[in-house]
């Protein structure tokens, strides 16, 4: 399948996975998508696609429906043959065993190889192809290399799989696909916040080389492109459920900043889904207001407020051992999680 159409399915993927739609009856609702949207394609077709993006880990089943990574749907809306398509391509495969196993070494020389070399190491013809249609292989005499332009970048994201093999998207996806979307670099777009230091990242290093320019847009309008993804990112993580009444109707759930937008000292701070939580509209309330926090293990910080009316609390349905599931305690969110206990949580911490 060419580039271009796979790209619009990812999109098309992209768009009905609000509907709780199961894996069983996603190949039809898709098959039915394609044909309104631009072309006829067969549905044994359609079923076969959506068997490969199944078993390449670029589609899953969150129990509440299916969901495309947030990697795929990064190099559905990249620019053709640019460098974040390519990088976009290379991160949505590397869940898949054979895939990492081949960039890891790949990355360590990166020497020429033959085409039958690749197709043998990655397992997967197909794989291959749609890497092959990116402007990730410099190519010499019938042999394939990753494009010295495009070395570096790779590495960082394959290292950053290596260490965390559970990681949702990498650091420098995400700085690169914010620095494709939002206009930093327009000095004529007012930024605030650039005196504010941003939360101690790891990788804080990729972030400043794509993105320089501290502080935030003053108009958020500028990061709207960048928010839809930030959401539709918290809704992956989450299974588009909150996790603590586990309601599900999407229009219900919030993308709930930890840190506040206003309050972020980098654009990236502020479409970081480490700095976000999957709420209900009623939980999302509370959480802004600092009715409630969470502590670095995830248990619940109930305010004295909400505690001198426990019926309140009875009634959001918000036990007082509630604990935020252990996957979603990321390094990254406990650093959000420390500064919404220590500005926005209505009562004073102990240090």
């Amino acid at each position: 399948m060419r580039k271009l159409q796979f790209k619009k399915i990812l999109l098309i993927v992209d768009a009905i996975e609000l509907r709780e739609i199961s894996l069983q009856e996603a190949p039809l609702a898709l098959y039915e998508e394609i044909a309104n949207e631009y072309y006829a394609m067969k549905l044994s077709a359609v079923e076969e696609l959506f068997d490969f993006l199944v078993s390449t880990k670029l589609i899953c089943d969150t129990g509440n429906g299916i969901d495309l990574t947030p990697a795929a749907t990064v190099y559905a809306k990249s620019n053709q043959n640019s460098r974040l398509e390519a990088y976009a391509i290379v991160e949505a495969f590397l869940k898949v065993e054979k895939v990492a196993v081949f960039f890891q070494k790949q990355c360590q020389q990166n020497p020429f190889c033959r085409k039958e070399e690749i197709l043998q190491q990655l397992g997967n013809n197909e794989i291959f192809c749609y890497l092959a249609q990116t402007m990730l292989f410099e190519i010499e005499k019938e042999a394939y290399r990753i494009h010295p332009k495009l070395l570096k970048g790779i590495r960082i994201i394959v290292d950053e799989y290596k260490q965390n093999d559970k990681l949702l998207i990498s650091t420098a996806l995400m700085a690169y696909f914010t620095d494709s979307v939002v206009s930093h670099s327009d000095l004529r777009i007012h930024y605030k916040n650039s005196e504010r230091k941003m939360v101690d990242y790891d990788n804080k290093d990729i972030i400043y080389t794509v993105i320089p320019r501290l502080g935030i847009p003053h108009d958020r309008d500028e990061t709207k492109a960048m928010q839809s993804f930030y959401k539709d990112t918290l809704f992956h993580e989450f299974h588009h459920a909150c996790p603590i009444c586990h309601i599900r109707i999407p229009h219900m759930l919030i993308a709930s900043h930890i840190k506040p937008f206003r309050d972020c000292a980098h654009i990236f701070e502020a479409v970081d889904h480490n700095n976000g939580l999957l709420l209900c509209r009623n939980h999302d309330y509370l959480f802004d207001q600092g009715y409630f926090t969470f502590d670095d293990r995830g248990y619940v910080i109930l305010s004295h407020e909400l505690l001198k009316h426990m019926e309140t609390c009875d009634a959001y349905g918000i036990a007082k051992n509630y604990r935020i599931p252990k996957e979603y305690m990321t390094k990254n969110r406990r650093l959000f999680l420390a500064y919404h206990r220590a500005y926005i949580f209505k009562d004073k911490l102990p240090s």
